[in-house]
């Protein structure tokens, strides 16, 4: 196995998007999560606290004779006032989790991953899974959290420890008030350290994302093969595409008027018929072997063989197979075809 060291294609990294196979860092949806959350409660507990309070007169006001209906009633009003107070952070947290994970994955909907896989009961891959350098990486974030929430709760209690003696002077309204900050400015430090960590999480699961989609040479001669064709077929192919073009070229000399040659590097076959074109025009060309060839084939097809230098190299040049000629070029065609029409003439009346 040759060791895979080349990056990804845009195309191993499509198939793998479609087998489910994309990149995303969890941490940083639960971190953004946190955040929100604490965001949110920091301006919702106010109104959360008010909603709480219309039940007591409701409930005090009701009557000492518990029923059917009362009790229906209560619990209908709890559950209303339930759903004001929790639907700003389920929303929230449902808003922050679908941004998140679209900016991270896009849209995909696939059941590859949902597949049973066999490899997933493999004691090996198992072992690999417990104690790979993914397992420690885990334990790593895992052991941050917790060292991170046990120090800020130690900051928080120190900063505060003149402050705890003088609560029982105060009332259960203000005692709360006080605890409810305390435990708003723990979560908020709290939440923005663990933006620290799923940066962190955000980079590895990038590096290690990178890093099993990586190909070796065999893959990318694998996914050329695929996409491009097999070279020595494609090869063969031109090859045999060639000859055909070579051999329709060969078989259409068979109407030229005049083959123009340099004498053996080059030689232009010419035809004109003014039914097909306005201009003389270029039955086949050739260089070296093919113009040896165009020549022999001349002689066989009993074609007129012109020896012109510059005209049979300016044609070659310039004009392709099947195109008519440019009109620079016009006198000295002019003058070729003449000599052939005369000659053919000379050769009528012998």
């Amino acid at each position: 196995m040759s060791e895979k060291k080349h990056p990804a294609t845009p195309r191993r990294k499509e198939e793998a998007r479609k087998k489910g196979q994309v990149f995303k860092s969890q941490e940083v949806i639960s971190a953004l999560m946190l955040l929100g959350l604490v965001a949110v409660l920091r301006f919702w507990i106010p109104a959360m606290l008010t909603r709480i309070e219309y039940l007591f007169p409701y409930v005090l006001g009701l009557s000492a004779e518990w029923n059917e209906r009362t009790v229906a009633s209560l619990m209908l009003n709890t559950l209303w006032i339930g759903i004001q107070i929790m639907a700003p952070i389920f929303g929230t947290a449902f808003v922050i989790a679908l941004i998140s994970n679209y900016i991270q994955v896009g849209v995909l909907f696939t059941g590859e991953s949902m597949k049973p896989q066999l490899s997933r009961l493999s004691l090996i891959s198992g072992a690999k899974r417990m104690f790979g350098v993914k397992a420690w990486v885990e334990l790593a974030k895992s052991l941050m959290k917790v060292i991170l929430i046990g120090y800020f709760l130690y900051a928080s209690v120190r900063d505060r420890l003149h402050v705890y003696p003088a609560l029982q002077q105060l009332n259960v309204g203000q005692g709360a008030i006080f605890l409810a900050e305390a435990l708003m400015e723990l979560a908020w430090n709290i939440s923005l350290s663990f933006l620290g960590i799923a940066a962190f999480d955000y980079i590895y699961q990038r590096w290690d994302y990178e890093k099993n989609l990586r190909m070796s040479h065999e893959d990318l001669k694998q996914e050329y093969k695929q996409t491009e064709g097999n070279p020595e077929l494609k090869s063969e192919l031109k090859k045999r595409q060639r000859a055909m073009a070579m051999s329709r070229m060969m078989q259409d000399m068979k109407q030229a008027d005049v083959v123009v040659t340099n004498p053996t590097h080059y030689a232009v076959a010419l035809r004109y018929d003014q039914k097909v074109q306005s201009a003389p025009y270029v039955v086949a060309k050739g260089q070296d072997q093919v113009a040896l060839k165009m020549r022999e084939l001349a002689k066989e097809y009993d074609l007129v063989i012109m020896e012109n230098k510059p005209l049979a190299r300016a044609l070659y040049a310039q004009v392709d197979i099947g195109q008519g000629i440019p009109a620079d070029l016009y006198k000295a065609v002019a003058e070729v075809l003449a000599f052939v029409y005369r000659l053919k003439k000379k050769k009528k009346r012998a």
